[in-house]
């Protein structure tokens, strides 16, 4: 890589500590080919990426669609405007002397200023002032300890709801005061999706949603919306919650090209199902659609082969390595990339086939294609609710009625739980906003 202008971050006589181990679940699980996280002793601008302490060492063993999914889904991620999405760059590893085979070193999802550029919060913050950002979360395929979970709401009759499971990135670990915040900002988005309406663009900003959900589409991704789907919020009053960044599209072209991605899905997808019904966010979908493919998509297919072409010896290599090792029970072969050309003319069916059928769903981009980016939507955010953007302290008179304790949802708590926030009646006009002992 030298001759390519990298440059060594370590010697032997110069070395820089380095953490290593293994990352992820169903891909760190089941299969031989593992997946690591890195964690440098110094931030360091590995191989030109954003400079910082981590990194994910991503094996692509379950990409069977010749190390595409993730690479064109960043691709695509970046020409669409999402505001901010990995990059990659391809690698070959060797672990004592061990040659690991084809990896793509990655940029972990992290808050920092190159990466999710929003306000840094504490874990565990009690104060509710500071408590509203920024937060990464992940929906989920998987029940964690460090998640919220609900049932998922939906404006289809007869449509099949699962868990919606909201797992804590950043912060790590939180608060009640946290964990209610975002129990609540949940609670109303899940409502509105129930209810399609309008409501929800006060929560969710609909531009990136509409570019993220183009971006899956287009992927055939049949898993998008049910796991490894991140959103994040910043810190304050006017903010939203943004679908971004993208991660793991592992199971890309999986889905249909002749009809949306869920169809036929074995998972939910019950939010993303649900928030296309709202006329909002059709209209947003297809200004952004037509938009796009006219003129940001462009060159992708001079990405692709320029990729596929720059790890077509390295594809070999890996296949020699993992191509013949015993699959222990319960694990999952390595997939074979070794033929990098047929792989790439299976995705360039895909994405032509997709595209054909979107562009009967949401406009011919070749005919009323646009080079003007839509407008963002304008719809103000709601307010923070009581408490966290200043508390509420109506002085009441003089009285010996009983206290009344309600959530910050509004329903009446029989037993309030210390740590947590209600608001305090006494009488028919007194309240104010505590925080139990």
């Amino acid at each position: 890589m030298q001759e390519l202008g990298a440059k060594s971050i370590g010697s032997a006589s110069e070395q820089l500590p380095l953490q290593i181990k293994a990352r992820g679940n169903y891909t760190r699980t089941g299969f031989p080919k593992k997946p690591f996280k890195l964690k440098l002793d110094k931030k360091q601008p590995l191989l030109g990426l954003s400079k910082s302490k981590h990194f994910a060492l991503l094996a692509g063993a379950d990409d069977r669609f010749g190390y595409l999914c993730n690479y064109l889904g960043f691709d695509l991620g970046r020409r669409i405007g999402l505001p901010w999405t990995p990059s990659q760059m391809p690698v070959e590893v060797v672990i004592n002397g061990d040659y690991r085979g084809l990896y793509f070193l990655t940029e972990s999802i992290r808050l920092e200023k190159d990466r999710v550029n929003i306000t840094e919060m504490a874990d565990n913050e009690t104060d509710p002032l500071k408590a509203t950002g920024g937060y990464i979360v992940e929906l989920d395929n998987y029940d964690e300890s460090n998640q919220l979970r609900m049932d998922e709401k939906t404006c289809i009759p007869g449509q099949y709801c699962d868990r919606l499971r909201i797992t804590f990135d950043t912060p790590e670990e939180l608060s009640s005061v946290q964990q209610d915040f975002l129990k609540q900002q949940f609670t109303l988005m899940n409502d509105y999706v129930g209810a399609c309406s309008d409501s929800l663009w006060q929560y969710v900003d609909q531009d990136d949603l509409a570019r993220f959900y183009l971006v899956h589409e287009l992927m055939c991704d049949y898993e998008a919306f049910h796991g490894s789907t991140y959103m994040y919020r910043d810190a304050g009053e006017g903010q939203k919650w943004h679908f971004s960044p993208l991660w793991d599209l592992g199971s890309a072209f999986l889905g249909s090209t002749t009809n949306f991605f869920f169809i036929g899905s074995p998972y939910g997808n019950t939010w993303i199902r649900s928030m296309l019904q709202n006329a909002a966010l059709q209209a947003k979908v297809k200004a952004t659609w037509l938009w796009f493919m006219h003129s940001c998509y462009p060159g992708v297919e001079a990405d692709i082969q320029s990729f596929t072409s720059r790890i077509a010896q390295a594809a070999v290599a890996d296949h020699k390595r993992w191509g013949n090792i015993d699959v222990p029970q319960g694990q999952s072969a390595v997939a074979d990339n070794s033929d990098l050309a047929a792989k790439r003319a299976t995705v360039l069916s895909k994405l032509s086939e997709k595209a054909a059928w979107l562009s009967k769903q949401y406009g011919d981009y070749t005919i009323s294609g646009t080079s003007t980016e839509p407008a963002r939507d304008t719809t103000p955010a709601a307010p923070l609710p009581n408490g966290y953007s200043g508390v509420i302290d109506v002085v009441a008179p003089a009285s010996q009625a009983p206290a009344i304790y309600y959530n910050l949802e509004g329903m009446q708590v029989a037993a309030p739980t210390p740590g947590h926030i209600y608001i305090v009646k006494r009488g028919p006009h007194a309240s104010k906003v505590v925080m139990m002992q």
